[in-house]
């Protein structure tokens, strides 16, 4: 067994519903998050694999069916594991912004470790900070995208080229819908329940879909490409199955300058100390409060993080048949700033697409790993 891409490109408009229950939902539309979770994708994949073995999912709901051993059942992935979800036009991965480039207009700089530290309620710490502090008001591109370039140029230490970056609102645009409660039972409309909610339409003009790369799965008798169900309210969308190996990631070779590598959030992250990773533990070095830690054998002195604000992931457990509880997750885009015991090339080749954190079957925290 192989592992593969399964890519998802929509045929209408797609809703990933954000984590707030409907009755908090007021006078203000209930959103999208895009892209979707892991679960959302692994729950179109398992649809098309369970669709192409003609099952009856009434049947597969049981104690026992024999694509529990292909597809798992519930939180049980069974033989599964996933990267991603990712974003691709016309067929090339995009990568996440990272939330250390700040711009400002046309111009851009970098938050890095102060040289000196500041007193926090974490103690002494070397805050990030402005490589150029001449440039006033600058701010993170959330939801943006970097091309394959793009993501080599900041792990590289680089600026990013014009050309190397895509803004959120050149993939998709926002609908709006209007919806009314139902009665199931008898068909007919529920007295004052409106609501409304905020749909993702991706632009044709940028070739849009999302994917997920499984490993483990047996492919066989499953057709290369189908239609299925993906996000709230089933909305339809077209996949293809494509043999990978993995999601690209560039090359980066060692800046002669370099103080430390940088871990960049591809995915969104859970860990057990919120922001801080796991296995991480506080330490004083010299007159600064930091983080010590070991990854794959690798020990890092982590000096400071930008992380943005928690993505709230929740859902619908289909096998107990009620909502998830809510996790808080540390964001795509996120940058952690390290020192390295040890050889600082061989360092950022080992971690470079790691997956750190919990739920790393899933797809949760892969980094790409670079210098600053």
């Amino acid at each position: 067994m192989t592992r593969q891409l399964w890519t998802f490109e929509a045929f209408d408009t797609l809703f990933f519903r954000e984590s707030r229950p409907m009755e908090t939902v007021g006078g203000t539309a209930l959103g999208s998050v895009f892209p979707p979770s892991p679960r959302t994708v692994v729950g179109a994949i398992r649809n098309a694999v369970g669709t192409a073995h003609h099952v009856n999912w009434a049947d597969y709901a049981g104690a026992a069916h024999p694509l529990h051993a292909i597809i798992g059942k519930g939180d049980d992935l069974g033989p599964l594991s996933f990267g991603g979800p990712y974003l691709f036009t016309d067929k090339k991965p995009l990568y996440p912004m990272p939330l250390a480039v700040l711009w400002s207009s046309d111009k851009q700089t970098r938050l890095q470790p102060a040289a000196t530290p500041t007193e926090t309620d974490l103690g002494w710490v070397r805050l990030p900070d402005k490589c150029d502090p001449k440039l006033i008001g600058a701010s993170p591109k959330e939801q943006d995208w970097l091309t394959l370039d793009g993501l080599k140029q900041f792990l590289a230490g680089e600026p990013i080229g014009e050309k190397n970056w895509r803004a959120h609102k050149s993939l998709v645009d926002a609908e709006q819908r209007l919806g009314i409660g139902r009665d199931n039972q008898t068909g007919t409309v529920k007295e004052g329940l409106l609501y409304q909610t905020q749909h993702i339409r991706p632009r044709h003009s940028a070739g849009l879909s999302v994917g997920m790369t499984v490993s483990g799965l047996n492919t066989e008798n499953l057709p290369e490409h189908g239609v299925s169900r993906l996000g709230g309210e089933g909305r339809p969308a077209g996949w293809q199955c494509n043999a990978a190996t993995a999601i690209t990631l560039p090359a980066v070779q060692k800046q002669t300058k370099a103080r430390g590598l940088v871990l960049l959030l591809l995915t969104p992250a859970r860990f057990a100390q919120g922001w801080l990773p796991d296995g991480f533990v506080p330490v004083k070095k010299g007159d600064t409060d930091c983080w010590q830690g070991e990854l794959k054998g690798i020990r890092l002195t982590l000096l400071c993080a930008v992380t943005g604000k928690p993505v709230r992931e929740g859902g619908w457990d289909l096998v107990g048949k009620q909502p998830r509880a809510l996790q808080s997750l540390v964001p795509a885009g996120s940058c952690y700033f390290c020192e390295v015991e040890g050889d600082m090339a061989h360092a950022q080749g080992t971690l470079h697409g790691l997956k750190i954190g919990a739920d790393t079957v899933l797809g949760r925290g892969e980094i790409a790993v670079g210098y600053w």
